[in-house]
């Protein structure tokens, strides 16, 4: 993975995890709990954070967990954070893009950029899938080695494909505000 892509890894989870300490969660356990981000992931993004001069860390409460705050440097940051993500364009990771477009929908209150990158998430998913399709005409003398690309593929271009549903679909059920109370869940049960 380049450098750039990594930092821009970090920037979006960074910014993801302040603007939720920004929302009232504190600490790793709440992250994991509240947001379903892990520990492995948010414990190094807290230290970035708390480095960077971001957030400041209470003192060991319960269980020595220590709840975050955001700084006045830190609300600054997370103004400005989100509209370069937005800029940059999607990444191709599901989970990173849909961090991208809720930060610009909470921080900047932008839910037609949100949804306008979550869109383009949705073609750069499609762009793959043509791509894999072109490159699936190779051809192994060996039928084992044929039939583990052709299978691998063909995973892979469904994967996609669902993916850029998914990523359409969050667009189109993007709320108008991440104020106030979540709407019921349309799911049935039996």
């Amino acid at each position: 993975m380049s450098e750039t892509r990594d930092k821009r890894r970090r920037t979006d989870l960074d910014a993801f995890v302040l603007a939720l300490i920004d929302s009232g969660i504190s600490t790793p356990y709440e992250l994991q709990k509240m947001a379903s981000l892990s520990p492995g992931a948010t414990i190094p993004a807290l230290e970035r954070l708390l480095e960077g001069g971001l957030v400041s860390q209470g003192k060991a409460g319960v269980r020595d967990r220590a709840a975050y705050k955001t700084t006045a440097a830190g609300r600054r940051w997370l103004k400005s954070a989100w509209r370069s993500l937005i800029d940059d364009g999607p990444r191709g990771d599901l989970d990173a893009d849909l961090r991208v477009a809720l930060l610009a929908l909470w921080a900047g209150g932008a839910r037609r950029l949100a949804t306008d990158f979550l869109h383009q998430s949705a073609a750069r998913k499609l762009k793959s899938v043509a791509t894999l399709e072109e490159n699936t005409d190779q051809k192994s003398a060996v039928p084992l080695a044929a039939w583990y690309q052709k299978l691998r593929s063909a995973a892979a271009m469904a994967q996609l494909k669902g993916e850029s549903t998914a990523a359409s679909t969050m667009a189109d059920v993007l709320p108008r505000s991440l104020s106030g109370k979540l709407p019921p869940d349309k799911r049935t049960t039996r």
